[in-house]
């Protein structure tokens, strides 16, 4: 089973690109970027490059700012564990950037997000790893490839935000934060989900033999914007 999962706001309570910006852009990002994300007129890179363009913080000045707010929702390393046990392949997807992913994340988790540099701005670009070509979505492309590399057949993805839901939409099982919007998109298009606080919820589900792509999921009874 492959198991996927946003990273801000899914991971972490909060979404620390929300955090960044909301703190250094000097207009209403979500005014003048989410509109139009939302209209499907702005693509993930392009909005993440537009909103770190104005961001002249360096990645030590940033995780001094993040650290207070980048606790991990509670279970997920309970989560972590369980796919280890079990065989299951556990990978984080992301469009924030890696700066504070690798630094927020358990050492030796897998992630895939975009590029960036610092040289005054940050410059965000798609990694070399994920080529996208026109209308590409950067989270499909990467859990194709993911499929094609692992494998496994069985999907599940776990998020919260309006970028997840391309994503989501395509694997067999969504858990979804409860209140979030990804579980609001799921909700009004008649996608299954599984809304959810925590990790341990979520371990809990797959416990009740949740049906994955007609085989039922191993037990796991006993076992100890969003971006």
């Amino acid at each position: 089973m492959l198991i996927l999962s946003d990273f801000d706001g899914t991971i972490t309570s909060d979404d620390l690109t929300n955090r960044i910006w909301d703190a250094h852009l000097g207009y209403d990002w979500r005014k003048v970027l989410l509109s139009p994300a939302g209209g499907g007129q702005l693509p993930a890179i392009e909005l993440l490059q537009r909103g770190y363009a104005d961001v002249d913080r360096s990645a030590v000045e940033l995780l001094d700012e993040l650290r207070p707010h980048a606790a991990l929702r509670p279970g997920f390393e309970e989560l972590l564990a369980l796919c280890a046990r079990r065989g299951w392949v556990f990978h984080v997807i992301s469009h924030g950037l890696p700066f504070y992913i690798r630094e927020f994340l358990p050492p030796g988790t897998a992630f895939s997000c975009f590029d960036a540099v610092f040289d005054g701005r940050w410059r965000v670009s798609v990694p070399e790893a994920v080529p996208l070509g026109p209308g590409d979505d950067f989270k499909i492309r990467v859990l194709d490839q993911l499929k094609a590399a692992t494998g496994e057949a069985a999907t599940v993805y776990i998020g919260d935000g309006r970028l997840d839901y391309p994503a989501a939409r395509r694997c067999d099982r969504v858990f979804a934060v409860r209140g979030s919007a990804l579980d609001a998109l799921c909700a009004r298009d008649g996608v299954p989900r599984t809304p959810f606080d925590s990790f341990t919820e979520i371990c809990a589900a797959l416990d009740d033999g949740g049906m994955v792509d007609g085989a039922r999921a191993p037990s796991c009874r006993g076992d100890d914007m969003r971006t």
